[in-house]
């Protein structure tokens, strides 16, 4: 039980939140007992080290992430922090 979209996540790769616009890195998948072990996707904000938990009910509700490359239009300050994170360089 689960998202059914969580095979298409690869971990260490970067995605945006479709509703948000957030970009987020992909962690992996986590057993969820207070979802009655519900498998979840667990991504992290690389604006700000905050954690996102994709669940099927988000995914119901439409919920969407998209890969990120780094060649699609976004702003300087954007991909300089993701390439800082990418990077380890984050002061």
């Amino acid at each position: 039980m689960g998202r059914p979209d969580l095979d298409s996540f690869e971990p260490g790769a970067a995605y945006r939140n479709l509703a948000s616009g957030e970009i987020l890195e992909f962690l992996g998948v986590a057993s969820m007992p207070e979802l009655d072990g519900e498998d979840v996707g667990v991504f992290r904000s690389v604006q700000g080290g905050r954690y996102l938990i994709a669940t099927e009910r988000g995914h119901a509700g439409g919920e969407r992430f998209t890969p990120f490359a780094e060649d699609q239009d976004v702003d300087e300050a954007t991909t300089a922090e993701w390439r800082a994170f990418v990077d380890g360089d984050e002061s």
